[in-house]
Protein backbone atom coordinates (compact mmCIF):
# COMPACT_ATOMS: atom_id res chain seq x y z
CA UNK A 1 0.00 0.00 0.00
CA UNK A 2 1.56 3.81 -0.87
CA UNK A 3 1.93 5.86 1.84
CA UNK A 4 1.52 9.73 1.34
CA UNK A 5 2.47 12.00 4.37
CA UNK A 6 0.02 15.35 4.66
CA UNK A 7 1.56 18.48 6.22
CA UNK A 8 -0.88 20.70 7.30
CA UNK A 9 -1.61 22.99 10.25
CA UNK A 10 -5.03 22.64 9.55
CA UNK A 11 -7.01 20.04 11.51
CA UNK A 12 -10.01 19.55 9.38
CA UNK A 13 -7.72 19.45 6.31
CA UNK A 14 -5.61 16.64 7.74
CA UNK A 15 -8.71 14.62 9.03
CA UNK A 16 -10.50 15.04 5.62
CA UNK A 17 -7.68 14.61 3.75
CA UNK A 18 -7.44 11.56 5.45
CA UNK A 19 -10.42 9.97 5.26
CA UNK A 20 -10.08 11.04 1.03
CA UNK A 21 -6.58 8.89 0.87
CA UNK A 22 -8.08 5.91 2.55
CA UNK A 23 -10.97 5.39 0.50
CA UNK A 24 -8.63 5.71 -2.94
CA UNK A 25 -6.55 2.98 -1.37
CA UNK A 26 -3.79 5.07 0.12
CA UNK A 27 -2.30 4.65 3.78
CA UNK A 28 -2.44 8.36 5.34
CA UNK A 29 0.16 9.73 7.22
CA UNK A 30 -0.50 13.01 8.74
CA UNK A 31 1.77 16.06 10.39
CA UNK A 32 0.36 19.52 12.08
CA UNK A 33 4.17 21.02 11.46
CA UNK A 34 7.38 20.87 8.97
CA UNK A 35 9.28 19.77 12.36
CA UNK A 36 7.07 17.03 12.91
CA UNK A 37 6.07 15.82 8.62
CA UNK A 38 10.16 16.28 8.30
CA UNK A 39 10.26 13.94 11.52
CA UNK A 40 7.89 11.40 9.76
CA UNK A 41 9.64 11.41 6.97
CA UNK A 42 12.84 9.88 8.04
CA UNK A 43 10.79 7.67 10.46
CA UNK A 44 8.24 5.80 7.17
CA UNK A 45 8.91 5.06 3.97
CA UNK A 46 6.53 7.32 1.61
CA UNK A 47 5.37 7.35 -1.17
CA UNK A 48 4.53 11.25 -1.84
CA UNK A 49 4.23 14.34 0.36
CA UNK A 50 1.58 16.60 0.07
CA UNK A 51 2.50 19.74 2.15
CA UNK A 52 0.65 23.11 2.86
CA UNK A 53 1.74 26.31 1.67
CA UNK A 54 1.13 28.53 5.08
CA UNK A 55 2.44 26.45 7.71
CA UNK A 56 4.02 28.44 10.90
CA UNK A 57 7.56 28.16 11.58
CA UNK A 58 8.30 26.99 7.99
CA UNK A 59 6.57 28.00 4.76
CA UNK A 60 5.63 25.29 2.71
CA UNK A 61 8.16 25.76 -0.19
CA UNK A 62 11.08 25.58 2.72
CA UNK A 63 9.47 22.06 3.71
CA UNK A 64 9.16 21.09 0.28
CA UNK A 65 12.92 21.82 -0.43
CA UNK A 66 14.21 20.06 2.77
CA UNK A 67 11.92 16.82 1.60
CA UNK A 68 13.45 17.06 -1.45
CA UNK A 69 17.19 17.03 -0.21
CA UNK A 70 16.37 14.04 2.26
CA UNK A 71 14.30 12.08 -0.39
CA UNK A 72 14.61 13.29 -3.87
CA UNK A 73 12.70 10.62 -4.84
CA UNK A 74 9.51 11.39 -3.44
CA UNK A 75 7.23 13.32 -5.84
CA UNK A 76 5.83 16.29 -3.71
CA UNK A 77 2.22 18.32 -4.43
CA UNK A 78 2.12 21.80 -2.69
CA UNK A 79 -1.62 22.45 -2.09
CA UNK A 80 -3.21 26.42 -0.87
CA UNK A 81 -5.99 27.85 -0.11
CA UNK A 82 -4.44 31.24 0.01
CA UNK A 83 -3.01 31.38 -3.12
CA UNK A 84 -4.24 30.27 -6.28
CA UNK A 85 -3.10 27.97 -8.56
CA UNK A 86 -3.69 29.67 -11.58
CA UNK A 87 -0.85 30.63 -13.93
CA UNK A 88 0.79 33.45 -12.07
CA UNK A 89 0.83 31.34 -8.01
CA UNK A 90 2.02 27.88 -7.14
CA UNK A 91 1.73 26.01 -10.59
CA UNK A 92 5.25 28.08 -10.79
CA UNK A 93 6.49 25.93 -8.81
CA UNK A 94 5.90 23.00 -10.08
CA UNK A 95 9.47 21.25 -11.25
CA UNK A 96 10.96 23.43 -8.65
CA UNK A 97 12.07 22.34 -5.34
CA UNK A 98 11.10 19.14 -5.76
CA UNK A 99 7.68 19.87 -6.14
CA UNK A 100 5.82 17.90 -9.08
CA UNK A 101 2.06 19.15 -8.40
CA UNK A 102 -0.09 21.64 -7.24
CA UNK A 103 -3.98 21.82 -6.15
CA UNK A 104 -6.03 24.30 -4.53
CA UNK A 105 -7.90 23.87 -1.69
CA UNK A 106 -10.94 23.04 -1.18
CA UNK A 107 -10.48 20.12 -3.53
CA UNK A 108 -12.20 16.81 -3.99
CA UNK A 109 -11.51 13.86 -3.46
CA UNK A 110 -10.93 13.14 -7.45
CA UNK A 111 -8.79 16.00 -7.45
CA UNK A 112 -6.67 15.16 -4.36
CA UNK A 113 -5.91 11.69 -5.85
CA UNK A 114 -5.62 12.65 -9.63
CA UNK A 115 -2.45 14.87 -8.32
CA UNK A 116 -1.04 12.58 -6.40
CA UNK A 117 -1.31 9.30 -8.75
CA UNK A 118 0.44 12.17 -11.22
CA UNK A 119 2.76 13.12 -8.84
CA UNK A 120 3.46 9.73 -8.22
CA UNK A 121 3.79 8.80 -12.36
CA UNK A 122 5.84 12.06 -13.28
CA UNK A 123 2.78 13.06 -14.93
CA UNK A 124 2.04 16.75 -13.68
Amino acid sequence: MQTVLVIDDEWSIREVTTLMLEKAGFKAMTAASAEEGLACLSAAEVTAVVIDVVLPGKNGLEVALEVHQKKPGVPIVLMSGRISTDADSIQNFTGHFGISCSIAKPFTQDQLVSAIRNAIASAC
